[in-house]
């Protein structure tokens, strides 16, 4: 059985260098610091690399060992790992679910798709892949750059240094190596070390929320049964005798399986079903009752344990001048619910390390650091709302049936595709990144829909961001040109300007192939960028012009940041205009 533990202690280590086993006088010295191995942290690492700054990664575990932890990837969070070049792997190891299920008493109630339709993404799916696999296939592309996750090792200290470049002055311990300790001097320093987070703990950060006396038991297994569910589907069932428990398809055959012990049952059996006294073989007992009148056998027992649900949130995700950051479960704990663990703490990081990177370029201000936490804090309050109604309900008496159209309400913001950035006063009023748009189905602050389009020069369908996939550290525009004939000109305009923030612009257009063919002088260049919006009467457009204030012969500029999330849509008819409008914004927070 694994119960999670603080993984780390609050030690305080004096300094000796007279010592030869402590450190060196001379701190060694490091763009980025990264404590923790997990998901989080790998990924992280992994950006930081890609951007190409140094970095070294800390963890506390003598080996990794995270069987049956976050084993749910969102399709947002596909979005963004494809952009980055880091999703082919797990892609072809996974399962994709396309629905989830309630049976009650052996009985069909509810199906529903996973993700809602309107949702334009070729990632329309959970991808369910055991965390060990995610977790070793970051590892092996940070081993492919020459860089190993250190362990078991932690940092014991974090003070100001007195070095400009490199502000924050650590103390690591390397633990195998009889205590050894060593100076380690970064301009930036990441705590990803998880619920327990002694960064946190060391920078005095306080977590607010709650703990319940709600349990959850959680089988990873290779199981025989005649219950015919489909295999791309996560199921929720009761019955009349039974909790609530859920089936969730993995890699390789395998099957995690929920039991949520019902709450009223857990106070009145307080003594018997505490954490420490659930048992495999009660988490067993109460999967098989609640398939009756179906069978389930196990066949084989990879992993199990116990969580206690509960949600919590710290106080602050950033420290000491914006050079101390804390992501993923060290910022914000919830239960495993919902699985929102590993996919809120890879977008805590997709937003951080682009702004990081290019402050650390002097591509824009330092001040843009503060948008982390303006921006992700909401997110995980909402994240950790969401969960608390979910936890409840399946530890509840409430029907599957009626835990299903909970997550159903949700499921935008929990599969990651409608979370939106600029809803929350705290970071609407002050955050540069985000210019305010008039009111529109798609609008700033939004992630970008990745719509189907014909790409015109070989006529083939596409996406809008294939062209930007394994290079994502920079922002990209999409020109809506409606009419390019009549648009020509402002849209030229836009292409000809440029900045070192700025990487792909790919023009949008209603013009039919035929007629931009007799178009004289357009560049090789032009026509690659051009997409004909021909699908589904001119999704994109209809999509950023759904309002009474754009005329529909203006052309659109629309601002795609790092992360996937739109920055500015400036309208205009004059290359003036437009031009004008994206130099404004982008003045606003580049130096």
């Amino acid at each position: 059985m694994t119960i999670d533990t603080a993984t780390t202690n609050n030690t305080t280590h004096s300094n000796n260098n007279n010592s030869s086993n402590n450190e060196s006088s001379t701190p060694k010295q490091i763009d980025f610091l990264i404590v923790g191995a997990g998901p989080v942290g790998l990924l992280a690492a992994n950006l930081i690399i890609q951007a190409g700054f140094s970095v070294r990664i800390f963890d506390v575990e003598y080996e990794p060992n995270h069987w049956g932890r976050g084993d749910w990837i969102h399709g947002r969070t596909l979005e963004l790992l494809e952009r980055a070049g880091l999703a082919e792997e797990l892609l072809s190891t996974g399962v994709k679910v396309d629905q989830i299920t309630s049976y009650m008493n052996g009985e069909l109630q509810s199906s529903i798709p996973f993700v809602p339709d309107e949702v334009e993404s070729k990632h329309q799916y959970l991808l369910c892949v055991g965390q060990h696999i995610t977790e070793s296939s970051l590892q092996s592309s940070l081993t492919n750059q020459d860089v190993e996750v250190e362990r078991p090792a932690t940092v014991i200290n974090i003070v100001q240094g007195p070095d400009a470049e490199y502000p924050i002055r650590t103390t690591v311990m390397h633990l195998r190596d009889e205590a050894r300790t060593e100076q380690v001097d970064c301009k930036y320093l990441l705590g990803c070390d998880g619920a327990h987070s002694d960064i946190r703990q060391q920078l005095g950060i306080q977590t607010e929320g709650e703990t319940t006396e709600t349990h959850a038991g959680v089988i990873d297994a290779l199981v025989r049964t005649n219950f015919n569910a489909g295999r791309k589907d996560v199921c929720m069932l009761q019955n009349d005798v039974a909790k609530t428990i859920s089936l969730f398809p993995r890699e390789n055959g395998l099957t995690r399986i929920f039991v949520h012990f019902d709450e009223k049952e857990l106070e009145m059996r307080k003594e018997q079903y505490n954490r420490n006294k659930i048992q495999l073989e009660d988490i067993q007992r109460e999967a098989k009752r609640a398939l009756l009148p179906n069978r389930l056998e196990f066949l084989g027992i990879l992993y199990w344990s116990v969580y206690v649900v509960g949600q919590r949130l710290a106080t602050e995700m950033d420290a000491m001048k914006q050079r101390v950051f804390l992501c993923g479960d060290a910022a914000h704990c919830q239960s495993p619910t919902l699985g929102q663990g590993v996919n809120t703490g890879f977008g805590d990081v997709f937003n951080l390390v682009w702004k990081l990177c290019m402050v650390e370029r002097n591509v824009i201000k330092r001040d843009v650091l503060s948008t982390y936490t303006a921006e992700r804090r909401p997110v995980a309050q909402q994240v950790l709302a969401v969960d608390k109604v979910a936890a409840k309900a399946a530890a509840g008496h409430r029907s599957s049936k009626e835990y299903c159209s909970i997550v159903e309400e949700h499921r935008a913001f929990t599969t990651g595709f409608g979370i939106q950035y600029g809803q929350n006063k705290n970071n609407n009023d002050n955050n540069p990144l985000l210019l305010p748009s008039k009111e529109a189905k798609v609008q700033t602050g939004m992630r970008a829909p990745n719509f189907k389009v014909f790409h015109y020069a070989t006529g083939r369908k596409t996406r809008l961001f294939e062209k930007v996939h394994g290079d994502w550290l920079a922002f990209n525009m999409l020109v809506l040109a409606d009419d390019l004939i009549k648009s020509r000109e402002a849209v030229e305009s836009l292409l000809d300007w440029k900045h070192p923030a700025l990487s792909t612009q790919i023009v949008i257009t209603t013009t039919p192939a035929d007629k931009i063919e007799q178009e004289e002088n357009l560049s090789t260049t032009m026509k690659d960028r051009i997409m004909l919006d021909k699908l589904n009467r001119a999704q994109v457009h209809a999509a950023y012009r759904n309002n009474t204030n754009t005329n529909n012969d203006d052309v659109q500029a629309v601002v795609v940041r790092p992360d996937g999330y739109i920055g500015a849509i400036i309208s205009g008819s004059t290359a003036d205009e437009l031009v004008g409008g994206v130099k404004k914004y982008f003045e606003g927070f580049t130096v």
